[in-house]
């Protein structure tokens, strides 16, 4: 299907996302628009837009950013493409569609987003199904009856979030007690589970679902750097051959009806050598770009399943140790770690690698993203404190 001169609404401008989506509807001839909270953002300063445009408070309030969104609507779109889980949400909830019935929104089934959005709910997917996972503490469960399954330490996150924010390392029920009394830890609003030990990688897996649930495309990375050094997003990634990750997200996905694009994220449980689920992102990763650089199409194929096109399954293999890197948080991480001549690969190995934001193409949003977020540096560290 030919995509030249559709009017795309994209979403979320400051995302990490917006490169790789931006490039990858400009080469599919889409007139884009984007929506930005603040002139450095990426889909500010990248020279893809056709349009952009500004509104401030758009991260934090929703009825800011919807009013925006269905302002901007009323210039006529074909297409509107949500990034982050909160635009997604808005996106889903059936007032858009309502009002623009013929408007091609691009996200997965709000019944399996909202599944996703919420961890804990992701959890008891993976529990009731034999999909292996951390113990959780279930809803219908006391903290004692919790707690007689597993030892200390534990760990807590927020049933919706993302990049590591409001995750606590909970080494002691005196510690866990303090936390709940003092109001830090909302037992009702975040996931209590069992800590995985550290292990050398944590993993991610992308998948493409067609019409029918089922795996159009599966791509496997494991996480080799991640920032801050405790725990936090990746900044190293590279592709691999894991067939029961592969195997255990295929299965997820099709359990959930998933439909378009979508990711999962695990850990490896030194204990036993068995990866983990931690959590699906209902949004679209950051590592969309190693997606696209590996052939699998993704936003072409999100545009196919939106216009009721059939996926056709991909055959070729994914090459392996394609890697992406985050400049900007990979250099924190040498800077930060003690062990950064131990790297593998080494910090300084550059071959078959990609940036996640930079491009000789498109190379402004590299640098403006690097003045926005050296800004917030401190701001975005605290959010991450363990």
């Amino acid at each position: 299907m030919d995509y030249q001169g559709k009017k795309v609404l994209l979403l979320d401008g400051y995302g990490r996302q917006i490169p790789s989506l931006l490039h990858q509807l400009h080469e599919l001839g889409c007139r884009v628009t984007t929506i930005n909270e603040k002139k450095l953002d990426i889909g500010n300063t990248s020279r893809y837009p056709a349009r952009k445009i500004v509104v401030p408070g758009i991260r934090e309030d929703m009825t800011v950013y919807r009013n925006a969104v269905m302002k901007e609507l009323e210039n006529g779109y074909d297409v509107l493409f949500p990034v982050l889980e909160k635009s997604t949400d808005i996106c889903t909830d059936g007032e858009i569609q309502a009002k623009y019935p013929e408007l091609k929104i691009i996200a997965a089934p709000r019944e399996a987003f909202l599944k996703a959005y919420d961890k804990q709910e992701t959890m008891i997917i993976s529990m009731k199904n034999g999909i292996p996972c951390p113990i959780t503490k279930m809803d219908d469960e006391t903290m004692e009856e919790f707690l007689s399954k597993i030892s200390f330490p534990i760990c807590a996150k927020p049933r919706k979030g993302s990049g590591g924010a409001g995750f606590k390392r909970i080494p002691s029920r005196e510690v866990l007690d303090s936390y709940i009394a003092d109001g830090t830890i909302v037992p009702e609003e975040y996931v209590i589970q069992e800590l995985i030990p550290k292990g050398r990688y944590q993993y991610g897996c992308y998948v493409m679902m067609d019409e029918n649930h089922k795996p159009q495309s599966t791509l496997v990375v494991e996480t080799n750097r991640w920032f801050p050094i405790d725990g936090g997003p990746g900044c190293y990634i590279r592709t691999i051959h894991h067939q029961g990750i592969t195997d255990s997200t295929n299965r997820l996905f099709e359990i959930m009806n998933w439909k378009s694009f979508g990711h999962a994220a695990f850990i490896m449980d030194p204990r036993d050598n068995t990866p983990k689920l931690m959590e699906i992102n209902g949004r679209i990763p950051a590592g969309i770009r190693i997606c696209e650089w590996a052939g699998t199409e993704p936003v072409r194929n999100m545009l196919d399943l939106a216009y009721g096109k059939p996926l056709q399954k991909m055959t070729k293999p994914i090459p392996e140790h394609l890697a992406l890197r985050y400049f900007h948080t990979d250099l924190m991480w040498f800077i930060k770690n003690p062990d950064r001549w131990k790297a593998n690969p080494s910090w300084f190995y550059c071959l078959k690698q990609k940036d996640y934001i930079f491009s000789w193409a498109d190379p402004i949003p590299f640098f403006s993203y690097a003045i926005e977020h050296a800004a917030t540096y401190k701001e975005d560290m605290k959010k991450r404190q363990h």
